[in-house]
């Protein structure tokens, strides 16, 4: 329970983040970025929080459900506008995929360090 408790700290957190600075942001994104940060600190213990992502992403397709229902939905609009969708998705992905991917080298390379015993604040 402390992880998935963690989980949604950092979600309403960025919740109300973006909706106090009227940011163009989903409060999600804004949330794990304060969750990222917080790993690579040490103020989150990633112990903390591992079992409930496991759980969350070993059950991530029920999340992408109603995105998928709402696409079939929407197919007619998409088709008559499959340029700019296009144009908006695939770089959008790539630049997640590279976050992610750029996000996951930190947090190696601190594992290793603190496995070292290079990294002693907050390890």
């Amino acid at each position: 329970m402390r992880g998935f408790a963690i989980l949604a700290a950092f979600w309403l957190l960025g919740e109300l983040i973006t909706f106090a600075l009227g940011a163009p942001l989903p409060g999600q994104v804004v949330g794990m970025v304060l969750l990222l940060a917080a790993l690579l600190q040490g103020w989150i213990k990633e112990a903390w929080i591992k079992e409930a992502a496991e759980l969350l992403l070993s059950r991530l397709m029920l999340f992408f459900a109603p995105i998928i229902v709402g696409v079939m939905v929407y197919a007619p609009m998409l088709k008559q506008n499959w340029l700019p969708v296009t144009g908006a998705v695939v770089p959008g992905s790539l630049l997640v995929l590279a976050a992610t991917g750029y996000a996951i080298q930190l947090m190696e390379a601190r594992k290793r360090r603190v496995q070292k015993g290079e990294h002693h604040v907050g390890a």
